[in-house]
């Protein structure tokens, strides 16, 4: 029997391998987790020791999880918020020490809440770092799996461990460029019109979940981006449209065209969704509520 003292696993050994296995690689998790490549590779090294398993192996280029690195996912990510449970009533002072959050948003949410807020809180001196990373249409594992620690989106996950909160409410617009056509005024003027959609790296179409109600049939776009930052150099000097959210006027699809739909559409509803680790987290609430108070500054709130 192996004589190893478990005892000297720790949180980063724990960490770095959850990180590998969510990047798929050593290099893009050292980055994440601001280290060197040698550093993971040495803490991997301690849990394959430990545990007898290559954890990784060689795949072309890259590399690939073993059946027993996949199974120890769910385990090793409940000792990690075991861990960081016992942190949860410690004094907190946002002026002292560092933080790091990770964020799952589209860019539009992104763009929208992000640049002013950090702006304030560099100015408070408040020592703190963002990762941003594409929410695209997300599922409730993103949170589990401590992917992300706070997801912005209109099409908030289900499920008992996962907290939402509404954040504001918004209606979708017709985005035009108003020196080459005029608004489409009527549902079939609408449908006629060729269009350029959304479709994120999951291949779900976000124009086409917003998109619902009294919706005329629309044909399949001219154009589909990965990404609301790609929009206006496609709409700018064409004759095409799209549908999205009318907020999108003060950042991403700023000095286009903006119209009501000629059709009536559900109100659309952003919200701040977290899973039930970071519920107590004295900094996660401290963040939630900047980002509240945020959005009321900026006259949002639902």
């Amino acid at each position: 029997m192996r004589d190893f003292d478990f005892t000297t696993l720790d949180g980063r050994i724990l960490k770095a391998f959850l990180t590998v296995l969510d990047e798929g690689s050593v290099s893009k998790a050292a980055e994440r987790l601001g280290v060197t490549q040698s550093a993971v590779s040495h803490l991997l090294d301690k849990l394959r020791l430990v545990l007898g398993d290559p954890l990784f192996v060689r795949a072309g280029r890259g590399i690939t999880p073993t059946e027993r690195a996949l199974a120890l996912r769910a385990p090793v990510q409940q000792v990690l918020d075991g861990l960081k449970a016992l942190t949860d009533a410690r004094p907190f002072d946002p002026l002292v020490g560092q933080m790091e959050f990770s964020i799952a948003a589209n860019d539009f949410q992104r763009d929208l809440i992000f640049p002013a807020l950090i702006k304030q809180l560099q100015a408070e001196g408040v020592d703190a770092r963002f990762r941003f990373m594409s929410s695209g249409i997300p599922s409730a594992e993103v949170l589990r799996q401590a992917r992300c620690q706070l997801l912005i989106t209109p099409f908030p996950p289900e499920g008992a461990d996962i907290y939402q909160l509404r954040l504001f409410d918004d209606q979708l617009a017709c985005f035009y460029d108003g020196t080459v056509r005029d608004a489409p005024d009527t549902p079939e003027a609408f449908a006629a019109a060729e269009y350029i959609e959304v479709r994120f790296d999951d291949h779900e179409s976000g124009s086409q979940l917003l998109l619902q109600g009294d919706t005329p049939e629309i044909g399949p776009p001219r154009i589909s981006v990965p990404n609301f930052s790609a929009l206006p150099g496609f709409l700018k000097g064409s004759a095409m449209i799209c549908a999205l959210p009318s907020l999108m006027a003060r950042v991403n699809l700023q000095g286009l065209a903006c119209t009501p739909l000629p059709f009536a559409t559900p109100g659309l509803t952003m919200y701040l969704c977290w899973h039930r680790r970071d519920h107590l987290d004295p900094a996660h609430q401290w963040l939630r509520q900047r980002i509240q108070g945020s959005f009321r500054e900026q006259g949002l709130r639902s």
